[in-house]
């Protein structure tokens, strides 16, 4: 198990967050390595998931200011986009918890 940052540690998408009052080691998902890897690994540059950060930060670049709460719904929807899902937990201060009883679909 290993923490997947919902918003990405990636430089210019950190920045972004940050002028958003998100703070990216706040918000972890607890999930599968292998999932981790699935989201991340596949094209290099942070993958898919940053690539579909990517796209939204660069659709609303226009606005002054997003709220926390829209940040964090579409950081939930990019969840069951990718399927992944477990507890958050801050990055930083935090064990990772025993797995418990889990339910996985088949890749």
């Amino acid at each position: 198990m290993v923490k997947h940052h919902l918003f990405p540690q990636e430089e210019l998408l950190a920045r972004w967050f940050a002028r958003h009052g998100i703070n990216i080691h706040e918000f972890t998902m607890v999930v599968p390595e292998h999932l981790h890897l699935r989201v991340h690994n596949p094209g290099g540059r942070g993958g898919p998931w940053n690539a579909a950060w990517r796209e939204y930060m660069n659709a609303n670049l226009h606005r002054r200011r997003i709220p926390k709460e829209e940040l964090l719904r579409k950081s939930l929807e990019l969840a069951f986009r990718f399927d992944i899902a477990g507890p958050i937990v801050p990055y930083y201060g935090h064990p990772i918890p025993p797995p418990g009883p889990q339910l996985f679909a088949d890749p």
